[in-house]
This record gives structure tokens, C-alpha cells and sequence, in this order.
């Protein structure tokens, strides 16, 4: 999906993240639970299954060799209990709606906590959405529920009268999931903490009114994934007219990402797409005409796109898509507990 400009370069931290979704009729290919663990911007643990089948697998090597089977057989068993309690809370949530079974219907949680520079605990969260809307999210200040609808008070009055179920889940955050971003991160080393800069291209596309082009700024080959565009006009900020797309994981490990403006035929080299990351020692400034440019490591060509579960933190925003990604890599780009009633 595309966005306006709205983004922020923020500082590095390290973060354990985990994507769950529960379909109450999955089609072909499409299995009733996946449950997919992130540090940082990679994929390290995936679930595909059920209540009763489907295996823990991992999805780099450096959890690969450093975990042994009875770890694997432990997560099994946690993802496959996350299985049945979403099933049910699926099922719950579609009588609080008054919706029948004829039609599909998702539930999805998103968690994680996260480690600041400094190595010490920075905010955790815990939030659900139902059909890709927002549905409850954990306070943990006031060990409370936010919902997004009348229907979600179903789910909050039954965890608040529980008493223990903000609780736990806070207790989870700052502790136990601490650890074990802290254990992750001792096991990739060098490939969680590398920061590769982007290779940065500008190229031009004909408008349909023949008055007007556009200037698409590319950035690809880069990690982490957070990366900062703007567009100057003789020097004038003009971000608030571009078009800034999602990143996107580019299969390789690293992320791509555009932006691009609308600009009046024969201005084009009037403007300036200023990049700034991680890897590069300072902003990364290119115009049309001018080639690839990097500062850094060379990169990889571009290639093709394969989705992976997204969410952008806000409360929950899902993207989902079929396909796995194959461990290909040696720098690719968890306990986690679901519960619903």
C-alpha cells in the first residue's frame, strides 16, 4: 500500500516481534494457524499448522545450530496450543458480531518487546485485530485493555474479571522476553548487528497528461530496514508531495524501498532525492541520469519481491501472503504466548 510521507528514522534498537494469524476457513494453501517469530528485521522461527499438526521450523542458521531439538519440540507444542486457543477465540469473537460460518473470517496478535541502544528494556507491547481492523490492545501503565469497537468488549470484560491475564502478559514482556531477545541475539552476532547501506537510483516514468513526470527515488540492497527519504526542489523540501511505499523484504536478507514525485517536464534535474541510513556515513543525495549510487558495501541487484507477514506498529496493520521464504543465506534477514477466551 502506498503512504504519504509519514516516517521516521528512528534510533537502532533490537526488538523480538511475533506475527500470529488464525483463519476460521482457510482456503487452499492457506493453513488455520501461522505464528512467525522476528528479531529485529529477520525472520528466525516459523509455524505453519493446527491445534494437532504442524512443526516449530527455523528460518536462519543461526537458530538452526544453536538449538537443539528438545527447544524445538517446546515451541511446537506452544504454537500448537496458540492453535486451539485462537480457534476458539475465533470462534467467540464471531458470535460477539452475530457472523456466521459461510464466510472466512481472521484473528491476528502481534508482541514483542524491544532493547534500547544501552542494552536495557524498551517498551513491550502486546495487540490483536480481527479482519484486519483493530480489535484490543494491552495497556501495560494501567494493566488494562484498549478496544477499538462494542464488539471487543466482549474480550475485555472476560480478561479484566480474570485479573492475572495483563498481568502475565506484562510480566512476559519485561522479563522472559527480554531474555530470550537478549539469548537470539548472542546467537546471530554479526548478522543482527550489521548495517548494510543502501544502493540508490533515480529513474524517471513518462505522466499519462504528457505535462508532467514522475521521479521514482529507489533504494534497495539495504539493513536494518529503517531508512529516511526526502525530495528537494533547488534546495525546498518537497517530501509532502511524494509517494512513499511500504519497505519490502527483497529476499536476500536486506529491504528495498521507493519514493517519488510528480514534477513539471524539463525541471527534472531541479530535484534531489535525499537518502539517509544506518550504513551510510552521511545523507545519500542523487538525481536523475546520475546511476547507482552507494556509500558502503556493493550490493546485489534488485530483485523480485516475495511478501512476508508485515505489520506496521501503530495498532495492527496485516499483510499475508502464501509464499515461505528458503534459508539461502548465511545473514538473513521465543516464547511468546497466545491466549484467548
Amino acid at each position: 500500500d502506498n503512504t504519504k510521507n509519514n516516517q521516521n528514522l528512528v534510533l537502532w534498537s533490537h526488538s523480538l516481534r511475533y506475527f500470529t494469524t488464525g483463519v476460521s476457513r482457510p482456503g487452499p494453501g492457506v493453513s488455520e494457524f501461522t505464528s512467525v517469530g522476528y528479531v529485529d528485521d529477520v525472520q528466525f522461527v516459523r509455524f505453519d499448522g493446527d491445534g494437532r499438526r504442524g512443526r516449530a521450523e527455523p528460518r536462519t542458521p543461526w537458530i538452526r545450530d544453536n538449538e537443539g531439538r528438545e527447544y524445538w519440540d517446546q515451541e511446537t507444542e506452544i504454537f500448537r496450543s496458540g492453535a486451539q486457543n485462537f480457534h476458539v477465540g475465533l470462534q467467540n469473537i464471531m458470535g460477539y458480531y452475530n457472523q456466521s460460518e459461510e464466510r472466512s473470517h481472521t484473528v491476528q496478535g502481534l508482541y514483542g518487546c524491544q532493547l534500547r541502544e544501552d542494552n536495557t528494556p524498551g517498551e513491550g507491547f502486546m495487540q490483536f485485530g480481527y479482519d484486519g481492523r483493530d480489535y484490543i490492545a494491552l495497556d501495560k501503565a494501567t494493566l488494562s485493555w484498549t478496544v477499538a469497537d462494542a464488539g471487543a468488549l466482549n474480550t475485555k470484560s472476560k480478561w479484566e474479571a480474570d485479573g492475572t491475564i495483563a498481568e502475565r502478559y506484562k510480566a512476559y514482556l519485561e522479563d522472559e522476553c527480554i531474555e530470550w531477545l537478549r539469548r537470539y541475539m548472542g546467537f546471530g552476532g554479526p548478522c543482527l548487528t550489521r548495517a548494510d547501506p543502501p544502493k540508490v537510483d533515480v529513474i524517471r516514468h513518462p505522466g499519462p497528461d504528457g505535462e508532467d513526470v514522475s521521479l521514482r527515488c529507489r533504494a534497495f540492497g539495504f539493513y536494518p530496514a529503517d531508512i529516511k527519504f526526502m525530495w528537494r526542489r533547488e534546495g525546498e523540501d518537497v517530501s509532502l508531495q511524494m509517494e512513499l511505499v511500504d519497505t519490502r523484504p527483497s529476499g536476500d536478507g536486506n529491504f528495498q524501498k521507493w519514493a517519488s514525485v510528480s514534477v513539471p517536464r524539463g525541471e527534472e534535474l531541479k530535484y534531489v532525492c535525499v537518502v539517509e541510513h544506518e550504513g551510510l556515513a552521511q545523507p545519500l543525495a542523487v538525481k536523475w541520469g546520475e546511476g547507482p549510487k552507494s556509500r558502503g558495501a556493493t550490493v546485489g541487484v534488485m530483485i523480485v519481491i516475495l511478501l512476508i507477514p508485515v505489520a506496521v506498529v501503530g495498532f495492527v496493520i496485516w499483510k499475508r501472503s502464501g509464499r515461505r521464504e528458503e534459508m539461502e543465506w548465511s545473514c538473513e534477514g521465543g516464547k511468546g504466548r497466545e491466549v484467548w477466551v
